[in-house]
C-alpha cells in the first residue's frame, strides 16, 4: 500500500538521520508492512511532504531500502545525505560534495597479472546538479547559520562497501588509478543508484559533509566532534537545493504542502493554573557560574505514561547532534550523561535535558562584557529559537499541548540594550540581579511549536522584557 509523499532522504547513521529530521517540521512516523519506518513532515519553503529514513550502512541496505520506498512512498525525488572522507587535499573538512557522478567502485575481474576494474558509474540528476551548482556559485545564504562557511564541491564521488581509512592501501591506490576525479568516498549511494535506475526517470542526488580525510586518522575527527558538524553542512545544503527546486519538478502530480495565504500565529491557551516548572537547578545539572543563564522549559499538558529508560539512554548523542546543528553547542565541545530519571547532554556553557516524565528544558548564558549581560529582544528570539528547536525535534513522542516557562537567572548585572553595542562603557537604563521568570501559566499546540519555534520565542522573548520593565517601574516607584 503506497503512501505517496514528495521527497525521500536517505540517511545511514542516527547522526545524519538527526541533522536533517532538525529541518522537519509536525513530523509523524509511518511504518511499511515488513516494518521500514520514515518521519515524514514538512520544511519550509519545500512544497512537498519530505520522509527521512535511516539505512544503516552499505550499499545492500541501502539500495534495498531506496527500493522499497520508491513504490512505497512514490517520491519525486530521492536524496543521499551525511557525511563522507575526502580524497583530495582541497576538499577539507566541513565542506559539501553535490555528487556529479558516482562511482560503484568494486566490478572488476582478479587473475594472474592482477586486478582489472569493471566499475558501474551513474550521473546525478542534472536538474539538482544544476541547482546544487548554482547555489555553490552565488549562494542563497544556506550557510549563515552554520558553524564556518563550507565550500561546496559538484565533483563525482566512490561508493563502495569498504571504510576507507588510509592514504597508502590498495584501495586507495586503485581509487587513484581509475577515479582519479572522484573527490570524497562513501559506502551507500553506489547501491542506492542502482536501485533507482530500476525506477523510471527517478532523480537522485548525493549530498556529503566531509567528516575526515579518509588518511588513518578518522578517530581523530570521531573524537573532535566532527561528524555532527559535517552532517549538519551536508542537511543544510540538501534543503537549501530542495527549496530552490520548482513546484513542478520531476512533472509528477499530487502531494503538495498547500500553502495558506495568512497563516495564524501561535495560538496560546490559559491553563486553570500554572504549571510547575522544572528548571535545571531542580535536576542538580553542572551549570556555567559567573553569567546569566537564559532558560526554558517545555512541559506536557495533560498525563502521560513515562519515557522508557532505554529512549533516554539514546537522547544524549541525538541532543548533541542537534544541538551542534542549531549553533548552540560548539563543534568541539561535548558532554553526555544519562540517569535513570533523565537524560542529559551538556557543555560548560550550555545544555538540555529531557526527564522521563517528558519535561524538556534548554538553557544557554546571554552575551556579556565588563558591565554585565544585556536583553536584547533580536538576541533573546533567536537563542530562544535555537532551543525550541532542539527540544521539539527531539524523537520521542510528542505531547498534543505544551506549557511553556522561560527565565533568566543572572549571576551578573542585567540591563536591557543591544548585542551590536557591546563591549559597553555605560549601562543603558537601571541594572538588576533579580531572576526573571515567566511561568507555565499557558499551553500552546506542540504542532505550532515544532512549525513556527520563531513565532513563539518572540512571544516568549516580549514576555521577559516586559516582565523586567515591570520590575524595573515597580523598583523606580
Amino acid at each position: 500500500m503506497s503512501e505517496p509523499v514528495g521527497v525521500v532522504i536517505l540517511t545511514p547513521l542516527p547522526l545524519e538521520f538527526a541533522a536533517v529530521h532538525a529541518y522537519l517540521r509536525g513530523s509523524r512516523r509511518i511504518s511499511h508492512p515488513a516494518g521500514t519506518a520514515a518521519e515524514v513532515g514538512t520544511v519550509p519553503g519545500v512544497p512537498w511532504p519530505v520522509a527521512v529514513i535511516l539505512t544503516g550502512e552499505g550499499t545492500g541496505d541501502a539500495g534495498a531500502l531506496a527500493e522499497r520506498v520508491s513504490s512505497w512512498l512514490e517520491p519525486r525525488l530521492l536524496l543521499v545525505v551525511g557525511i563522507a572522507g575526502s580524497l583530495k587535499t582541497d576538499v577539507a573538512l566541513g565542506d559539501v560534495v553535490a555528487a556529479t557522478w558516482v562511482y560503484g567502485y568494486h566490478g572488476g575481474k582478479e587473475d594472474g597479472t592482477g586486478f582489472h576494474a569493471r566499475p558501474r558509474a551513474w550521473r546525478g540528476h542534472h536538474g539538482m546538479t544544476q541547482v546544487a551548482g548554482i547555489l555553490a556559485a552565488i549562494g542563497n545564504g544556506w550557510a549563515e547559520s552554520l558553524d564556518g562557511q563550507p565550500s561546496v564541491h559538484l565533483k563525482p564521488i566512490a561508493s563502495g562497501d569498504i571504510l576507507l581509512n588510509s592514504r597508502t592501501s590498495p584501495l586507495r591506490e586503485r581509487l587513484h588509478e581509475n577515479f582519479d576525479d572522484a573527490v570524497a568516498i562513501e559506502m551507500e549511494s553506489a547501491g542506492v543508484m542502482a536501485a533507482a535506475s530500476l525506477v523510471d526517470k527517478m532523480p537522485v542526488l548525493t549530498v556529503r559533509g566531509i567528516s575526515d580525510l579518509a588518511d588513518g586518522r578518522k578517530h581523530k575527527s570521531e573524537e573532535g566532534g566532527l561528524q555532527p558538524v559535517a552532517a549538519a553542512h551536508a542537511a543544510a545544503f540538501a534543503m537549501a537545493v530542495l527549496r530552490e527546486l520548482p513546484a513542478d519538478f520531476a512533472g509528477k502530480p499530487g502531494t503538495r504542502v498547500e500553502e495558506e495565504a495568512d497563516e495564524p500565529g501561535p495560538g496560546w491557551r490559559t491553563l486553570s493554573e500554572p504549571l510547575p516548572a522544572v528548571w535545571p537547578r531542580d535536576l542538580d545539572v553542572p551549570l556555567p557560574r559567573g553569567a546569566a543563564l537564559l532558560e526554558l522549559c517545555l512541559l506536557p499538558v495533560g498525563s502521560r505514561p513515562s519515557l522508557k529508560v532505554r529512549s533516554l539512554a539514546v537522547l544524549p548523542a541525538e541532543l548533541t547532534a542537534l544541538a551542534r546543528a542549531t549553533k548552540v553547542f560548539a563543534p568541539t565541545e561535548e558532554v553526555a550523561e544519562v540517569s535513570a530519571q533523565a537524560a542529559i547532554a551538556a557543555t560548560a556553557q550550555a545544555g538540555f535535558v529531557v526527564t522521563r516524565r517528558d519535561e524538556r528544558c534548554g538553557w544557554q548564558p546571554l552575551p556579556q562584557d565588563s558591565l554585565g549581560s544585556v536583553l536584547d529582544e533580536q538576541d533573546l528570539t533567536s537563542r530562544l529559537a535555537a532551543l525550541l528547536t532542539v527540544l521539539s525535534a527531539i524523537a520521542v513522542p510528542s505531547p498534543r499541548e505544551a506549557a511553556v516557562a522561560v527565565g533568566v537567572t543572572p549571576s551578573v548585572l542585567l540591563a536591557e540594550g543591544r548585542v551590536a553595542d557591546m563591549p559597553r562603557t555605560t549601562s543603558r537604563g537601571r541594572t538588576s540581579l533579580t531572576p526573571l521568570r515567566v511561568p507555565a501559566a499557558e499551553a500552546i499546540p506542540w504542532e505550532q511549536i515544532a512549525a513556527s519555534p520563531a513565532d513563539v520565542a518572540a512571544e516568549l522573548a516580549a514576555r521577559l522584557l516586559a516582565d523586567f520593565r515591570s520590575r524595573q517601574a515597580g523598583t523606580r516607584r
